[in-house]
């Protein structure tokens, strides 16, 4: 017989997150068995283990949401273990347990409000250039990072406020979050992971009330060649993910 025991973090994970997704299983006697990834919406194996299992022993599979072509896309995924031709069904008889996983993270971890004006969006903000997505929340809510990667730059401007600059691992792109409430919680160079905190929701700079001006950057990065470009879509994703 075999038995699933967990999958961790459980219901849900993030690409990037300090956790990845861990599914345990054991069995009562030797067994050669597979583990199976698979997207539950299309149903296609996206990657496979094969353990020699001893028994009495918890094996572990680790996920850290990588496929062979990149990222693995949002959506409700499965580890299924199941038994190789050669091996008794009755010995290994198929097992499964899901969970959700997002290449993203929506920043604000707390009530919040996407911005409702069109000056509140990419290319508002009236006679001033806007680059990005402003979204209201109380002072002081959390900010984490939507995707880990190398912070670029972290510190204050006088128009941005406390701010801070990642370059999304495996994107290409820079995430910039600025008004923060405090200095922020991580410096340039340092390595950070998807939902890490970054810091508060503040008005520092050249802000009118507590929110989060939120901007996304093409190769080469933010003021290094590349281009902003509207986040919102994207934010709306994240926040129905998240």
């Amino acid at each position: 017989k075999v038995a699933p025991l967990d999958i961790s973090p459980g219901s849900s994970f993030y690409f990037g997150g300090r956790r990845k997704a861990t599914f345990e299983f054991m069995v009562d006697q030797p067994a050669d068995v597979r583990v199976e990834l698979v997207n539950d919406e299309s149903q296609a194996i996206v990657d496979t283990w094969d353990v020699a299992a001893e028994p009495g022993v918890a094996q572990r599979i680790r996920w850290n949401g990588k496929l062979r072509g990149g990222v693995a896309g949002t959506g409700r995924y499965s580890f299924r273990l199941v038994a190789p031709a050669s091996a008794s069904a009755e010995a290994v008889p198929d097992a499964t347990d899901a969970f959700f996983f997002a290449d993203h993270l929506f920043p604000i971890r707390g009530r919040h409000d996407l911005g409702q004006t069109p000056t509140n969006g990419f290319g508002g903000g009236g006679t001033r250039a806007h680059y990005g997505q402003d979204m209201f929340a109380n002072c002081g809510t959390k900010l984490a990072a939507a995707r880990g990667g190398k912070v670029q730059f972290a510190g204050y401007h006088s128009a941005a406020g406390n701010y801070v600059v990642i370059d999304g691992a495996g994107t290409g792109r820079d995430y910039v979050y600025m008004h923060l409430l405090e200095t922020p919680l991580v410096k340039t160079g340092d390595r950070v992971f998807t939902g890490q905190k970054i810091g508060e929701v503040g008005e520092t700079g050249r802000a009118s009330g507590c929110h989060l001006h939120f901007e996304m950057w093409s190769a080469p990065g933010w003021f290094e060649g590349g281009k902003a470009f509207d986040p919102l879509p994207a934010l709306r994703i994240w926040d129905r993910n998240s």
